[in-house]
């Protein structure tokens, strides 16, 4: 298992996950957010992201 992104992006992978994503999507749904993503707008747009 890759580790967990750190910082903000890294909570946004841990509430995808607790969603039932699983880490390759999570991860995937992460990729080019800002550094300083807050952890609600981040999952907002990671979800955004996944529908694409």
């Amino acid at each position: 298992m890759a580790p967990l992104a750190v910082g903000s992006h890294g909570d946004i992978v841990g509430t995808l996950l607790a969603l039932g994503y699983s880490e390759r999507e999570a991860q995937a749904a992460c990729k080019g957010l800002p550094e300083n993503t807050e952890v609600s707008e981040g999952v907002r747009l990671a979800l955004k992201n996944m529908l694409k």
